[in-house]
Protein backbone atom coordinates (compact mmCIF):
# COMPACT_ATOMS: atom_id res chain seq x y z
CA UNK A 1 0.00 0.00 0.00
CA UNK A 2 1.33 3.44 -0.73
CA UNK A 3 1.31 6.97 0.81
CA UNK A 4 -1.56 8.04 -1.53
CA UNK A 5 -3.55 5.26 -1.11
CA UNK A 6 -3.52 5.17 2.78
CA UNK A 7 -4.18 9.25 2.81
CA UNK A 8 -6.86 9.01 0.24
CA UNK A 9 -7.93 10.69 -3.25
CA UNK A 10 -7.41 14.68 -3.44
CA UNK A 11 -4.79 16.87 -4.75
CA UNK A 12 -0.79 16.26 -3.57
CA UNK A 13 -0.93 20.28 -2.19
CA UNK A 14 -4.10 18.99 0.00
CA UNK A 15 -2.65 16.14 1.25
CA UNK A 16 -0.73 16.21 4.76
CA UNK A 17 2.53 13.90 5.47
CA UNK A 18 1.92 10.51 7.38
CA UNK A 19 3.82 9.62 10.29
CA UNK A 20 5.30 6.61 10.56
CA UNK A 21 3.09 5.49 13.28
CA UNK A 22 -0.02 6.11 11.44
CA UNK A 23 1.07 4.25 8.45
CA UNK A 24 2.04 1.20 10.69
CA UNK A 25 -1.47 1.25 11.92
CA UNK A 26 -3.04 1.24 8.00
CA UNK A 27 -1.03 -1.43 6.66
CA UNK A 28 -1.69 -3.12 9.91
CA UNK A 29 -5.71 -3.12 9.42
CA UNK A 30 -5.27 -4.11 5.63
CA UNK A 31 -2.91 -7.21 6.94
CA UNK A 32 -5.84 -8.10 9.78
CA UNK A 33 -8.44 -7.60 6.67
CA UNK A 34 -6.29 -10.27 4.22
CA UNK A 35 -6.04 -12.73 6.84
CA UNK A 36 -9.06 -12.83 7.50
CA UNK A 37 -10.10 -13.03 4.23
CA UNK A 38 -7.25 -15.74 3.59
CA UNK A 39 -8.52 -17.82 6.59
CA UNK A 40 -11.77 -18.04 5.61
CA UNK A 41 -10.43 -19.09 1.65
CA UNK A 42 -8.22 -21.56 2.90
CA UNK A 43 -10.68 -23.49 4.93
CA UNK A 44 -13.41 -23.05 2.46
CA UNK A 45 -11.30 -24.77 0.60
CA UNK A 46 -10.05 -27.82 2.76
CA UNK A 47 -13.39 -28.28 4.31
CA UNK A 48 -12.08 -27.74 7.67
CA UNK A 49 -11.56 -25.57 11.10
CA UNK A 50 -8.59 -23.37 10.76
CA UNK A 51 -5.78 -23.80 13.85
CA UNK A 52 -3.36 -21.01 15.30
CA UNK A 53 -0.33 -23.22 13.37
CA UNK A 54 -2.09 -22.42 9.96
CA UNK A 55 -3.21 -18.95 10.75
CA UNK A 56 0.14 -18.01 11.10
CA UNK A 57 1.41 -19.77 7.99
CA UNK A 58 -1.45 -18.62 6.42
CA UNK A 59 -0.30 -14.82 7.41
CA UNK A 60 3.42 -15.33 6.35
CA UNK A 61 2.02 -16.62 2.41
CA UNK A 62 -0.75 -13.54 2.51
CA UNK A 63 2.03 -11.30 3.30
CA UNK A 64 4.70 -12.80 0.48
CA UNK A 65 1.62 -12.43 -2.04
CA UNK A 66 0.85 -8.28 -1.31
CA UNK A 67 2.73 -6.94 -3.94
CA UNK A 68 4.01 -3.51 -1.60
CA UNK A 69 4.98 -5.67 1.34
CA UNK A 70 6.29 -9.14 0.57
CA UNK A 71 8.53 -10.31 2.78
CA UNK A 72 9.41 -13.89 4.76
CA UNK A 73 8.13 -12.86 7.93
CA UNK A 74 4.93 -10.69 9.35
CA UNK A 75 5.31 -7.28 9.75
CA UNK A 76 6.09 -6.15 13.71
CA UNK A 77 3.73 -5.37 15.61
CA UNK A 78 2.50 -3.73 19.00
CA UNK A 79 0.82 -5.87 21.94
CA UNK A 80 -2.41 -4.10 21.27
CA UNK A 81 -2.37 -4.38 17.50
CA UNK A 82 -0.84 -8.26 18.04
CA UNK A 83 -3.78 -8.76 20.40
CA UNK A 84 -6.33 -7.75 17.56
CA UNK A 85 -4.64 -9.94 15.15
CA UNK A 86 -5.45 -12.80 16.97
CA UNK A 87 -8.88 -11.71 17.90
CA UNK A 88 -9.86 -11.24 14.03
CA UNK A 89 -8.24 -14.82 13.67
CA UNK A 90 -10.53 -16.27 16.29
CA UNK A 91 -13.54 -14.76 15.28
CA UNK A 92 -12.89 -16.05 11.77
CA UNK A 93 -12.70 -19.74 13.03
CA UNK A 94 -15.48 -19.46 14.78
CA UNK A 95 -17.28 -18.45 11.66
CA UNK A 96 -16.11 -21.76 9.66
CA UNK A 97 -17.42 -23.72 12.60
CA UNK A 98 -21.12 -21.86 11.37
CA UNK A 99 -21.23 -19.87 14.92
CA UNK A 100 -20.74 -16.40 14.25
CA UNK A 101 -19.71 -13.77 11.44
CA UNK A 102 -16.13 -12.88 11.16
CA UNK A 103 -16.04 -9.22 11.55
CA UNK A 104 -12.57 -7.58 11.91
CA UNK A 105 -11.97 -5.09 14.43
CA UNK A 106 -10.55 -1.44 14.03
CA UNK A 107 -7.19 -0.85 15.86
CA UNK A 108 -7.29 1.38 18.60
CA UNK A 109 -5.46 3.95 17.18
CA UNK A 110 -7.29 4.43 14.17
CA UNK A 111 -7.44 8.23 13.13
CA UNK A 112 -10.01 10.21 12.90
CA UNK A 113 -11.48 11.02 9.63
CA UNK A 114 -10.47 13.97 8.18
CA UNK A 115 -13.70 15.53 6.96
CA UNK A 116 -11.47 18.45 4.88
CA UNK A 117 -10.15 15.87 2.09
CA UNK A 118 -12.10 13.86 0.14
CA UNK A 119 -12.90 10.05 0.95
CA UNK A 120 -12.17 7.62 -1.82
CA UNK A 121 -14.74 5.69 -3.61
CA UNK A 122 -12.88 2.19 -3.24
CA UNK A 123 -9.80 1.16 -1.74
CA UNK A 124 -8.68 -1.05 -4.29
CA UNK A 125 -6.04 -2.60 -1.11
CA UNK A 126 -8.99 -3.88 0.78
CA UNK A 127 -10.84 -7.04 -1.29
CA UNK A 128 -14.72 -5.77 -1.49
CA UNK A 129 -15.96 -7.34 1.70
CA UNK A 130 -14.06 -6.47 3.69
CA UNK A 131 -16.39 -3.46 4.50
CA UNK A 132 -19.04 -5.52 5.17
CA UNK A 133 -16.80 -7.63 7.61
CA UNK A 134 -16.19 -4.40 9.58
CA UNK A 135 -20.01 -3.72 10.11
CA UNK A 136 -20.57 -6.76 11.56
CA UNK A 137 -20.96 -7.01 15.80
CA UNK A 138 -18.45 -9.41 17.54
CA UNK A 139 -21.13 -10.07 20.37
CA UNK A 140 -20.10 -11.52 23.66
CA UNK A 141 -16.85 -13.70 22.73
CA UNK A 142 -14.85 -16.51 24.75
CA UNK A 143 -11.35 -15.62 26.23
CA UNK A 144 -8.60 -16.36 23.34
CA UNK A 145 -6.37 -19.60 23.57
CA UNK A 146 -2.44 -19.16 24.82
CA UNK A 147 -0.89 -17.62 21.93
CA UNK A 148 2.28 -19.33 21.48
CA UNK A 149 3.66 -17.64 17.93
CA UNK A 150 6.66 -16.07 18.04
CA UNK A 151 7.05 -12.27 16.07
CA UNK A 152 10.79 -12.35 15.01
CA UNK A 153 11.90 -8.57 15.53
CA UNK A 154 9.23 -7.68 17.80
CA UNK A 155 11.34 -6.06 20.95
CA UNK A 156 13.68 -4.16 18.51
CA UNK A 157 11.30 -2.05 17.23
CA UNK A 158 8.63 -1.49 19.77
CA UNK A 159 10.59 -1.25 22.84
CA UNK A 160 9.36 2.32 23.06
CA UNK A 161 5.93 1.16 23.03
CA UNK A 162 6.46 -1.34 25.48
CA UNK A 163 8.04 1.07 27.63
CA UNK A 164 4.93 3.04 27.48
CA UNK A 165 2.72 -0.11 28.04
CA UNK A 166 4.39 -0.63 31.47
CA UNK A 167 4.32 3.00 32.37
CA UNK A 168 1.00 2.44 31.83
CA UNK A 169 0.36 -0.67 33.69
CA UNK A 170 2.23 0.92 36.85
CA UNK A 171 -0.26 3.68 36.42
CA UNK A 172 -3.23 1.78 36.66
CA UNK A 173 -1.62 -0.58 39.20
CA UNK A 174 -1.54 2.46 41.27
CA UNK A 175 -4.54 3.10 41.21
CA UNK A 176 -6.35 0.10 41.96
CA UNK A 177 -6.24 -2.32 38.89
CA UNK A 178 -4.69 -5.19 37.70
CA UNK A 179 -3.17 -5.75 33.72
CA UNK A 180 -3.61 -9.14 33.11
CA UNK A 181 -2.32 -11.67 30.56
CA UNK A 182 -4.23 -14.37 29.15
CA UNK A 183 -2.00 -15.50 26.25
CA UNK A 184 -3.87 -13.17 23.50
CA UNK A 185 -3.00 -9.98 25.55
CA UNK A 186 -2.73 -7.93 28.22
CA UNK A 187 -6.37 -6.26 29.54
CA UNK A 188 -7.04 -4.30 32.64
CA UNK A 189 -9.37 -5.49 35.96
CA UNK A 190 -10.40 -4.50 39.03
CA UNK A 191 -8.14 -5.16 41.43
CA UNK A 192 -10.25 -6.36 44.24
CA UNK A 193 -7.92 -5.92 47.28
CA UNK A 194 -6.46 -3.06 46.40
CA UNK A 195 -9.73 -1.63 45.54
CA UNK A 196 -11.32 -2.61 49.20
CA UNK A 197 -8.35 -1.00 50.43
CA UNK A 198 -8.42 1.95 49.07
CA UNK A 199 -12.22 2.58 50.24
CA UNK A 200 -11.22 1.54 53.73
CA UNK A 201 -8.99 4.40 53.58
CA UNK A 202 -11.28 6.57 52.33
CA UNK A 203 -14.12 5.65 54.87
CA UNK A 204 -10.98 6.65 57.56
CA UNK A 205 -10.27 9.53 56.21
CA UNK A 206 -13.76 10.88 56.23
CA UNK A 207 -14.18 9.30 59.86
CA UNK A 208 -10.96 11.32 60.94
CA UNK A 209 -12.47 14.44 59.06
CA UNK A 210 -15.50 14.44 60.65
CA UNK A 211 -14.04 13.58 64.42
CA UNK A 212 -11.62 16.50 62.94
CA UNK A 213 -14.26 18.85 62.32
CA UNK A 214 -16.71 18.09 65.51
CA UNK A 215 -13.53 18.79 67.84
CA UNK A 216 -12.84 21.59 65.94
CA UNK A 217 -16.60 23.47 66.37
CA UNK A 218 -16.77 22.25 69.70
CA UNK A 219 -13.28 23.77 70.57
CA UNK A 220 -15.06 27.06 69.18
CA UNK A 221 -17.89 26.87 71.53
CA UNK A 222 -15.68 26.39 74.38
CA UNK A 223 -13.45 29.58 73.57
CA UNK A 224 -16.49 32.05 72.69
CA UNK A 225 -18.10 30.70 76.19
CA UNK A 226 -14.72 31.32 78.10
CA UNK A 227 -13.95 34.75 75.99
CA UNK A 228 -17.76 36.03 76.86
CA UNK A 229 -17.54 35.09 80.79
CA UNK A 230 -13.76 36.65 80.45
CA UNK A 231 -14.97 39.87 78.61
CA UNK A 232 -16.52 42.42 81.03
CA UNK A 233 -20.11 43.90 80.00
CA UNK A 234 -20.71 39.99 77.80
CA UNK A 235 -22.58 38.47 79.96
CA UNK A 236 -26.50 38.60 80.14
CA UNK A 237 -28.10 39.69 83.19
CA UNK A 238 -31.67 40.40 84.17
CA UNK A 239 -33.03 43.84 86.06
CA UNK A 240 -34.39 43.67 88.94
CA UNK A 241 -35.66 41.38 92.23
CA UNK A 242 -37.04 38.90 89.89
CA UNK A 243 -40.44 37.65 89.52
CA UNK A 244 -42.14 34.89 90.19
CA UNK A 245 -41.44 32.48 93.76
CA UNK A 246 -39.35 29.24 93.71
CA UNK A 247 -37.43 27.04 95.70
CA UNK A 248 -33.79 26.78 94.67
CA UNK A 249 -31.45 24.07 96.08
CA UNK A 250 -27.52 23.76 96.90
CA UNK A 251 -26.51 20.64 96.98
CA UNK A 252 -23.41 19.55 98.90
CA UNK A 253 -20.05 19.74 97.24
CA UNK A 254 -21.79 22.45 94.44
CA UNK A 255 -19.27 25.08 93.62
CA UNK A 256 -20.20 28.40 92.19
CA UNK A 257 -19.88 27.64 88.29
CA UNK A 258 -22.33 24.46 89.24
CA UNK A 259 -24.68 26.59 91.18
CA UNK A 260 -24.60 29.18 88.12
CA UNK A 261 -25.44 26.91 85.31
CA UNK A 262 -28.36 25.36 87.67
CA UNK A 263 -29.65 28.73 88.17
CA UNK A 264 -29.43 29.77 84.25
CA UNK A 265 -31.52 26.25 83.91
CA UNK A 266 -34.52 27.28 86.51
CA UNK A 267 -34.55 30.90 84.59
CA UNK A 268 -33.48 32.68 87.99
CA UNK A 269 -30.19 33.92 86.56
CA UNK A 270 -29.70 35.22 82.76
CA UNK A 271 -25.89 34.04 82.76
CA UNK A 272 -23.17 31.76 84.67
CA UNK A 273 -20.91 34.70 83.82
CA UNK A 274 -23.14 37.03 85.32
CA UNK A 275 -23.80 35.35 88.61
CA UNK A 276 -19.84 34.25 89.22
CA UNK A 277 -19.01 38.66 88.47
CA UNK A 278 -21.77 39.31 91.35
CA UNK A 279 -19.98 36.64 93.53
CA UNK A 280 -16.82 38.47 93.17
CA UNK A 281 -17.74 41.18 94.10
CA UNK A 282 -19.41 40.42 96.80
CA UNK A 283 -16.61 39.32 98.70
CA UNK A 284 -18.10 37.50 101.28
CA UNK A 285 -16.41 35.21 103.27
CA UNK A 286 -18.69 33.00 103.90
CA UNK A 287 -19.64 30.11 100.86
CA UNK A 288 -22.42 29.08 99.38
CA UNK A 289 -23.59 26.71 102.08
CA UNK A 290 -25.77 23.87 100.93
CA UNK A 291 -29.51 23.83 101.74
CA UNK A 292 -32.98 25.27 100.14
CA UNK A 293 -33.32 28.99 98.82
CA UNK A 294 -35.90 31.33 98.39
CA UNK A 295 -35.25 32.62 94.87
CA UNK A 296 -37.08 34.57 91.99
CA UNK A 297 -37.97 33.59 88.60
CA UNK A 298 -34.91 36.29 86.50
CA UNK A 299 -34.01 38.08 89.30
CA UNK A 300 -30.96 39.82 88.71
CA UNK A 301 -27.26 38.55 89.41
CA UNK A 302 -26.28 40.34 92.31
CA UNK A 303 -29.83 39.51 93.90
CA UNK A 304 -29.10 36.18 93.52
CA UNK A 305 -25.97 36.11 95.00
CA UNK A 306 -26.81 38.07 98.42
CA UNK A 307 -29.72 35.74 98.61
CA UNK A 308 -27.08 32.39 98.67
CA UNK A 309 -24.73 34.75 100.68
CA UNK A 310 -26.88 35.39 102.91
CA UNK A 311 -26.59 39.00 102.37
CA UNK A 312 -29.41 41.24 102.82
CA UNK A 313 -33.18 40.44 103.56
CA UNK A 314 -34.51 37.85 104.10
CA UNK A 315 -31.07 36.89 105.74
CA UNK A 316 -30.19 33.40 106.70
CA UNK A 317 -27.84 31.37 109.21
CA UNK A 318 -26.43 28.20 108.75
CA UNK A 319 -25.49 25.42 110.92
CA UNK A 320 -24.18 21.84 110.14
CA UNK A 321 -23.60 19.09 111.99
CA UNK A 322 -20.99 16.38 111.48
CA UNK A 323 -21.66 12.66 112.12
CA UNK A 324 -20.82 11.58 115.45
CA UNK A 325 -21.24 15.32 117.37
CA UNK A 326 -22.11 15.75 120.96
CA UNK A 327 -24.72 17.58 121.99
CA UNK A 328 -22.63 20.35 123.67
CA UNK A 329 -21.18 20.60 120.50
CA UNK A 330 -24.23 21.06 118.54
CA UNK A 331 -25.14 24.15 121.18
CA UNK A 332 -21.44 26.15 120.41
CA UNK A 333 -22.30 25.77 116.72
CA UNK A 334 -25.78 27.20 116.54
CA UNK A 335 -24.75 29.73 119.61
CA UNK A 336 -21.93 30.49 116.78
CA UNK A 337 -24.08 31.02 113.79
CA UNK A 338 -26.77 32.91 115.42
CA UNK A 339 -27.29 35.43 118.29
CA UNK A 340 -27.67 33.44 120.80
CA UNK A 341 -25.91 32.19 123.60
CA UNK A 342 -24.75 28.61 124.36
CA UNK A 343 -26.35 29.28 127.81
CA UNK A 344 -29.49 30.41 125.98
CA UNK A 345 -29.26 27.46 123.84
CA UNK A 346 -28.82 24.86 126.72
CA UNK A 347 -32.12 26.63 128.27
CA UNK A 348 -34.05 25.98 125.34
CA UNK A 349 -33.14 22.09 125.39
CA UNK A 350 -33.64 21.88 129.09
CA UNK A 351 -36.80 19.64 128.90
CA UNK A 352 -36.26 17.13 126.14
CA UNK A 353 -40.15 16.03 126.08
CA UNK A 354 -41.10 19.02 124.70
CA UNK A 355 -39.66 18.17 121.66
CA UNK A 356 -41.17 14.69 121.21
CA UNK A 357 -38.49 12.89 123.30
CA UNK A 358 -39.33 9.92 126.03
CA UNK A 359 -39.17 10.83 129.53
CA UNK A 360 -36.05 8.69 129.93
CA UNK A 361 -34.18 11.28 127.56
CA UNK A 362 -31.72 13.05 129.63
CA UNK A 363 -30.67 15.58 126.59
CA UNK A 364 -31.63 15.99 122.90
CA UNK A 365 -28.26 13.70 122.43
CA UNK A 366 -28.54 11.48 119.67
CA UNK A 367 -31.94 12.71 117.87
CA UNK A 368 -29.81 15.76 116.49
CA UNK A 369 -29.58 14.59 113.30
CA UNK A 370 -26.41 15.08 111.03
CA UNK A 371 -26.89 17.19 108.30
CA UNK A 372 -27.02 21.02 107.01
CA UNK A 373 -29.31 23.76 108.50
CA UNK A 374 -30.42 26.35 107.38
CA UNK A 375 -32.53 28.99 108.88
CA UNK A 376 -34.17 32.68 108.92
CA UNK A 377 -32.29 34.74 111.41
CA UNK A 378 -35.25 35.62 113.60
CA UNK A 379 -35.84 32.16 114.55
CA UNK A 380 -35.87 31.36 118.01
CA UNK A 381 -33.41 28.55 119.87
CA UNK A 382 -36.30 26.16 119.88
CA UNK A 383 -37.89 26.31 116.42
CA UNK A 384 -33.89 26.03 115.96
CA UNK A 385 -33.75 22.83 117.33
CA UNK A 386 -37.12 21.55 116.58
CA UNK A 387 -36.09 21.88 112.89
CA UNK A 388 -32.60 19.94 113.95
CA UNK A 389 -34.84 16.93 115.43
CA UNK A 390 -37.37 16.56 112.75
CA UNK A 391 -35.39 14.45 110.45
CA UNK A 392 -35.28 12.34 113.14
CA UNK A 393 -38.37 11.52 113.74
CA UNK A 394 -39.94 11.42 110.41
CA UNK A 395 -37.08 8.40 109.73
CA UNK A 396 -38.74 6.59 112.76
CA UNK A 397 -41.97 6.66 111.28
CA UNK A 398 -40.79 5.55 107.84
CA UNK A 399 -39.14 2.79 109.97
CA UNK A 400 -42.60 2.37 111.40
CA UNK A 401 -41.16 2.39 115.30
CA UNK A 402 -43.60 4.69 117.20
CA UNK A 403 -42.81 3.55 120.67
CA UNK A 404 -40.59 5.86 122.48
CA UNK A 405 -38.87 3.51 123.97
CA UNK A 406 -37.83 1.61 121.53
CA UNK A 407 -36.98 5.00 119.49
CA UNK A 408 -34.85 5.66 122.45
CA UNK A 409 -32.67 2.03 122.37
CA UNK A 410 -32.88 2.37 118.56
CA UNK A 411 -30.99 6.10 118.76
CA UNK A 412 -28.44 4.41 121.15
CA UNK A 413 -27.37 1.44 119.19
CA UNK A 414 -26.54 4.08 115.98
CA UNK A 415 -24.73 6.29 118.13
CA UNK A 416 -22.52 3.57 118.48
CA UNK A 417 -21.87 2.12 115.55
CA UNK A 418 -21.43 5.79 114.27
CA UNK A 419 -18.41 5.83 116.68
CA UNK A 420 -17.17 2.19 116.11
CA UNK A 421 -17.88 1.08 112.29
CA UNK A 422 -17.58 1.91 109.34
CA UNK A 423 -20.82 2.74 106.90
CA UNK A 424 -20.18 -0.33 105.17
CA UNK A 425 -20.19 -1.97 108.49
CA UNK A 426 -23.07 -0.69 110.19
CA UNK A 427 -25.07 -3.58 109.71
CA UNK A 428 -22.91 -6.40 110.49
CA UNK A 429 -21.24 -4.21 113.53
CA UNK A 430 -25.20 -3.65 114.48
CA UNK A 431 -26.17 -7.52 114.37
CA UNK A 432 -23.14 -7.91 116.88
CA UNK A 433 -24.02 -5.75 119.25
CA UNK A 434 -27.14 -7.48 119.58
CA UNK A 435 -25.37 -10.68 120.24
CA UNK A 436 -23.34 -9.42 122.90
CA UNK A 437 -26.46 -7.36 124.57
CA UNK A 438 -27.78 -11.44 125.17
CA UNK A 439 -26.74 -12.28 128.57
CA UNK A 440 -26.47 -15.68 127.97
CA UNK A 441 -23.87 -15.52 124.93
CA UNK A 442 -20.68 -17.17 125.93
CA UNK A 443 -18.49 -14.68 125.08
CA UNK A 444 -19.17 -11.41 126.59
CA UNK A 445 -22.24 -12.53 128.78
CA UNK A 446 -24.15 -9.16 128.68
CA UNK A 447 -21.17 -6.95 128.09
CA UNK A 448 -20.92 -4.67 125.40
CA UNK A 449 -17.18 -3.81 126.13
CA UNK A 450 -17.34 -0.93 123.55
CA UNK A 451 -14.35 1.61 124.51
CA UNK A 452 -16.68 4.42 122.67
CA UNK A 453 -19.23 4.24 125.70
CA UNK A 454 -16.04 4.44 128.42
CA UNK A 455 -14.67 7.32 126.52
CA UNK A 456 -18.28 9.19 126.28
CA UNK A 457 -18.74 8.94 130.41
CA UNK A 458 -14.82 10.20 130.80
CA UNK A 459 -16.12 13.35 129.62
CA UNK A 460 -13.19 13.06 126.27
CA UNK A 461 -12.39 12.93 122.73
CA UNK A 462 -9.75 10.10 123.11
CA UNK A 463 -9.72 6.45 123.05
CA UNK A 464 -6.87 6.57 125.61
CA UNK A 465 -7.69 5.35 129.10
CA UNK A 466 -6.25 3.38 131.96
CA UNK A 467 -7.13 -0.35 133.31
CA UNK A 468 -8.15 1.66 136.35
CA UNK A 469 -10.74 3.42 133.80
CA UNK A 470 -12.00 0.25 132.39
CA UNK A 471 -12.61 -1.01 135.25
CA UNK A 472 -14.38 2.01 137.28
CA UNK A 473 -18.05 1.01 137.80
CA UNK A 474 -19.01 4.98 138.77
CA UNK A 475 -18.97 5.65 134.81
CA UNK A 476 -22.15 4.85 133.92
CA UNK A 477 -21.47 4.30 130.18
CA UNK A 478 -18.34 2.18 131.09
CA UNK A 479 -19.88 -1.55 129.01
CA UNK A 480 -17.14 -3.25 130.39
CA UNK A 481 -18.50 -2.53 134.44
CA UNK A 482 -22.55 -2.49 133.11
CA UNK A 483 -24.20 -5.24 130.92
CA UNK A 484 -26.83 -3.89 128.03
CA UNK A 485 -26.76 -0.61 126.62
CA UNK A 486 -25.11 2.26 128.39
CA UNK A 487 -27.78 5.21 129.60
CA UNK A 488 -28.07 6.50 126.80
CA UNK A 489 -27.12 8.10 122.92
CA UNK A 490 -22.91 8.94 122.80
CA UNK A 491 -23.90 11.38 119.65
CA UNK A 492 -25.46 12.48 116.84
CA UNK A 493 -26.36 9.30 114.54
CA UNK A 494 -26.23 9.42 110.76
CA UNK A 495 -29.77 7.88 109.01
CA UNK A 496 -27.89 5.18 107.60
CA UNK A 497 -27.02 4.29 111.30
CA UNK A 498 -30.53 4.48 112.24
CA UNK A 499 -31.44 2.06 109.93
CA UNK A 500 -28.73 -0.23 110.34
CA UNK A 501 -29.96 -0.49 113.88
CA UNK A 502 -33.15 -0.74 113.04
CA UNK A 503 -32.27 -3.63 110.30
CA UNK A 504 -29.06 -5.80 111.90
CA UNK A 505 -27.52 -8.10 110.27
CA UNK A 506 -28.22 -11.93 111.56
CA UNK A 507 -24.64 -13.55 111.92
CA UNK A 508 -22.56 -15.03 114.98
CA UNK A 509 -20.07 -12.94 115.40
CA UNK A 510 -19.30 -11.24 118.52
CA UNK A 511 -16.01 -9.09 117.72
CA UNK A 512 -14.44 -7.28 115.43
CA UNK A 513 -11.47 -5.28 114.73
CA UNK A 514 -10.03 -2.89 111.30
CA UNK A 515 -6.42 -4.65 110.59
CA UNK A 516 -6.23 -1.96 107.84
CA UNK A 517 -6.56 1.74 108.67
CA UNK A 518 -5.93 3.20 105.56
CA UNK A 519 -8.82 0.98 103.40
CA UNK A 520 -10.41 0.37 106.73
CA UNK A 521 -10.75 -3.49 105.57
CA UNK A 522 -12.51 -4.77 108.86
CA UNK A 523 -12.25 -8.67 110.27
CA UNK A 524 -15.08 -10.34 112.26
CA UNK A 525 -14.47 -13.35 114.46
CA UNK A 526 -16.87 -15.71 116.29
CA UNK A 527 -14.69 -16.39 119.16
CA UNK A 528 -11.77 -14.54 121.22
CA UNK A 529 -9.13 -17.34 120.21
CA UNK A 530 -9.69 -16.03 116.42
CA UNK A 531 -10.45 -12.11 117.08
CA UNK A 532 -6.74 -12.29 118.77
CA UNK A 533 -5.38 -13.97 115.45
CA UNK A 534 -6.91 -10.74 113.76
CA UNK A 535 -5.93 -8.64 116.25
CA UNK A 536 -2.06 -10.10 115.42
CA UNK A 537 -2.79 -8.78 112.09
CA UNK A 538 -3.60 -5.47 113.34
CA UNK A 539 -0.38 -5.16 115.31
CA UNK A 540 1.39 -6.67 112.10
CA UNK A 541 0.41 -3.89 110.15
CA UNK A 542 1.19 -1.15 112.75
CA UNK A 543 4.74 -2.49 113.01
CA UNK A 544 4.63 -1.87 108.97
CA UNK A 545 2.83 1.28 109.26
CA UNK A 546 3.70 3.22 112.19
CA UNK A 547 2.78 6.09 110.87
CA UNK A 548 -0.81 5.06 109.87
CA UNK A 549 -1.35 3.51 114.09
CA UNK A 550 1.20 5.62 116.08
CA UNK A 551 2.64 2.80 117.66
CA UNK A 552 -0.65 0.37 117.50
CA UNK A 553 -2.11 1.05 121.25
CA UNK A 554 -4.69 2.82 123.14
CA UNK A 555 -2.29 5.88 122.44
CA UNK A 556 -3.93 6.47 119.02
CA UNK A 557 -7.37 6.80 118.52
CA UNK A 558 -7.83 4.75 115.43
CA UNK A 559 -6.12 1.38 117.84
CA UNK A 560 -8.57 -1.30 118.91
CA UNK A 561 -8.22 -1.86 122.57
CA UNK A 562 -5.68 -5.32 123.76
CA UNK A 563 -6.86 -5.85 127.00
CA UNK A 564 -8.97 -8.11 128.70
CA UNK A 565 -10.47 -11.53 128.35
CA UNK A 566 -12.65 -9.85 125.55
CA UNK A 567 -11.51 -7.35 122.88
CA UNK A 568 -13.26 -4.88 120.79
CA UNK A 569 -12.88 -2.82 118.23
CA UNK A 570 -12.56 1.28 118.65
CA UNK A 571 -11.25 1.91 114.89
CA UNK A 572 -13.43 3.29 112.65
Amino acid sequence: MTDEQSAGTGSPSEQRPMTRRERREREQAAELARRAQQIRADASEDGVATTPEQTTQTAQAYNQAEGGTQTDEPAPMTRRQRWAALRAASVADEDLSGNAPAPVPATEHASEPDHDRAEPEHNTSQPTHYEADQNQDLGDLDPLPQDGRQYPGFDAEESDHDHADDDEDEELEALGYLTVADGSGKYTVVNEEKAAERAKRRRRRYLVLAASFVVFVGLLAVVGIGLRQLIPGTNADYEGPGGEPVTFTVNPGEGPIVIGDRLVEEDIVASTGAFTDALDEAQSVQDIQPGDYEMKRQMSASEAADRLLGIGDPGVNYVAVNSGTRIDAVYESIADATQYSVEEVEEAATDPTAYGLPEQAESLEGYIATGEYRFDVDASPEEILQLMIEPTMEEFDRLGITDEDDQFDLVTIASILQAEARTDDFQTVSGIIRNRLDPSNPETAGYLQIDATVIYGLGTQSLQFTAEDREDASNEYNTYAHRGLPPGPIGSPSLEALDAAAEPEDNDYYYWVTVNIETGETKFAATLEEHNENVDEYRQYCQDNPEMCGGGSNDDPSAPSTDGESVDNGAQ
